[in-house]
């Protein structure tokens, strides 16, 4: 599916152990909306509980738009490849991301994020690219904070949180 979207990396540098990081990442998959400041709620569905291949959750940005993403790759606690299954997001076509994690220190974990996304119609790839960057980015930042503090990040503390640690 990634060969013929757009590719756009992001990288991070989190003050917390790789474990922590892959704990946040992986095994808590469903429960994304806590460091995500673009998503009211998230959940895991079809009776999942936790990360794991093959599981899915299902993500709200508002009463009217989400997305559903399933993992549907994982390489041991180094990485893992998610799709999105469902969406009702204008002019997307397909999405898809590969989380990286590698530690650089005892408490330093380098994480990588390639997305991939494709538009209909195609020159909505020009438009569309700053928008989902930025979200991406608040996601990031979140979920850095929220691995390094513990505290959750919403639309409504993000703001501050960032102006204060960014």
């Amino acid at each position: 599916m990634t060969s013929k979207m757009n590719r756009t990396e992001f990288n991070e540098v989190i003050h917390a152990s790789k474990d922590r990081v892959w704990d946040v990442l992986f095994h808590q998959y469903g429960d994304i909306h806590i460091h995500n400041p673009t998503m009211v709620t998230s959940n895991y569905m079809h009776g999942g509980t936790k990360g794991e291949l093959q599981c899915v959750r299902h993500c709200e940005f508002n009463e009217k738009l989400f997305l559903d993403e399933k993992i549907v790759e994982v390489n041991g606690t180094e990485s893992f490849k998610i799709e999105v299954v469902a969406h009702n997001l204008p002019f997307v076509k397909e999405m898809s991301a590969i989380y990286e994690v590698k530690a650089i220190g005892a408490d330093q974990t380098a994480l990588k994020v390639t997305s991939f996304n494709s538009f209909l119609p195609d020159f909505m790839k020009y438009i569309m690219r700053g928008q989902m960057a930025k979200s991406l980015r608040k996601h990031l930042f979140g979920l850095k904070h929220y691995a390094e503090t513990g505290e959750i990040v919403t639309a409504d503390n993000y703001s501050t949180l960032h102006k204060n640690h960014a």
